[in-house]
């Protein structure tokens, strides 16, 4: 299941006026195992005590729960249901299939989504596989580690062989190392690498046109102009699916203002940059003289500053300074996809060397290259992600939708039964 959104919630309110039934019903909420528990409390008084209730549900599980509260209190309860109100603080639940896990623990790494903007799990899993796949393009490479993420996989799966220590990390993430496995095979297509050996692989030419200007497949070692190029472009379509979520979030929590002059604006004249350095590079005269330096990055860049000063004074134009330098450095990061490449190249090709080309050397030193340049590859594409991405649309500043436990009911029920107790 793909979910581009924290799963909706209801909160729920329920009074109850018998000790029995509350201890009963908290037993339900335990055993039903979708109750995120916000506040109880215990109002004693000279005629009758009252226990008061509240906290969320999957929305879907709505009929399950009242079922339940009706069973356990025999209707002897009163119950409300309600929405969450715009930017109220909301828990958040996840709720993704056992592939994108070890995306969603990325994710969760960096920060939890919040319950008002998009969950970015599916969209991390597709471009964390991407630039791994370019820098650790090899198809020997990815082969072996596709194997390596189906064998793990199918150990904790099937066999739920569980250990602990470092060895945890890789034996819960069996579908990461397939998918950056698979993403490394594809990087090796695409560039025509076998265990550091040159194949010819019969793959039909094809050439983005002007203003890149770059034709693909090649060879990251012959062409590393063409590697500087395609990272540069890696990094403009990541950085602009970020302002594109940033649109999304703004809209989700209704800032139709600020949804103009930030992700529209910043989008606009981001492209319209990023026309000018690929047509003319570093050629300012030129840049001055073209129509697209009005149109695409003179006016946007008016627009967005006039929007920040309006609606923030000083600080919006302290953010729209550090908006424009941070849009030039997170791209120019990206030419560490270039230079991973290219030393993930070098090594493979160090090893043929250093062995002579026998086939056993080969292949343990394919392993050896796998682990270190696995591990670096994994380090970076994640520091991308979390700094040059996440910066552009993520706060990552929600909190996640706890089921109460048994262990929590003991302790309400011992320690706070006559005193309100806030849970968050």
């Amino acid at each position: 299941m793909i979910s581009l959104r924290p799963v909706r919630l209801q909160r729920i309110k329920i009074w109850l006026n018998n000790r029995n039934d509350f201890e009963a019903l908290m037993k339900a909420l335990e055993s039903f195992g979708k109750f995120h528990l916000s506040i109880v409390s215990h109002l004693p008084s000279s005629f009758e005590e009252t226990f008061f209730i509240a906290g969320w549900i999957p929305a879907r599980s709505n009929k399950e729960f009242m079922e339940i509260v009706a069973k356990t209190t025999g209707g002897r309860c009163r119950v409300r249901v309600e929405e969450p109100k715009m930017g109220e603080d909301v828990p958040t639940l996840q709720n993704h299939n056992e592939i994108l896990k070890p995306f969603e623990k990325i994710v969760n790494s960096f920060g939890i989504p919040s319950y008002w903007e998009v969950d970015p799990t599916f969209f991390v899993a597709f471009s964390f596989a991407l630039i791994f796949g370019f820098m650790f393009a090899d198809i020997g490479h990815g082969f072996i580690l596709t194997l390596v993420g189906i064998t793990v996989f199918i150990l904790h799966n099937k066999f739920k062989l569980r250990v602990r220590g470092i060895l945890s990390y890789v034996f819960d993430n069996g579908s990461l190392l397939i998918i950056c496995g698979l993403s490394g095979i594809l990087g090796g297509l695409l560039f025509s690498e076998l265990f550091g050996y040159h194949v010819h692989l019969p793959i039909p030419e094809f050439t983005i046109p002007d203003p890149i200007r770059l034709s693909l497949p090649f060879r990251p070692l012959e062409k590393p102009m063409s590697m500087f190029k395609l990272s540069l472009l890696i990094g403009a379509i990541h950085i602009s699916m970020g302002l594109i979520l940033n649109f999304f979030n703004r809209l989700l929590r209704r800032e139709f203002r600020k949804m103009i002059y930030e992700p529209v604006c910043w989008l606009w004249l981001y492209w319209g940059l990023l026309y000018l350095v690929f047509s003319f590079k570093l050629n300012f005269e030129a840049w001055m003289k073209s129509p697209i330096f009005l149109w695409c990055l003179a006016l946007p860049s008016a627009l967005m500053f006039m929007g920040k000063l309006t609606t923030e004074r000083l600080d919006g134009i302290i953010s729209f300074i550090e908006a424009l330098i941070s849009t030039v450095s997170n791209t120019i990061s990206y030419l560490r996809i270039m230079a991973l490449s290219l030393v993930h190249s070098v090594m493979s090709q160090m090893i043929i060397s250093i062995s002579g080309g026998h086939p056993v050397v080969v292949f343990i030193g394919a392993l050896a290259v796998i682990a270190l340049e696995g591990l670096i590859i994994f380090i970076q594409t994640t520091r991308l992600v979390w700094v040059e991405w996440f910066s552009k649309f993520y706060k990552g500043d929600g909190r996640v939708f706890k089921p109460i436990s048994l262990k929590e009911i003991n302790v309400i029920m011992v320690k706070h039964i006559y005193r309100d107790v806030s849970l968050r």
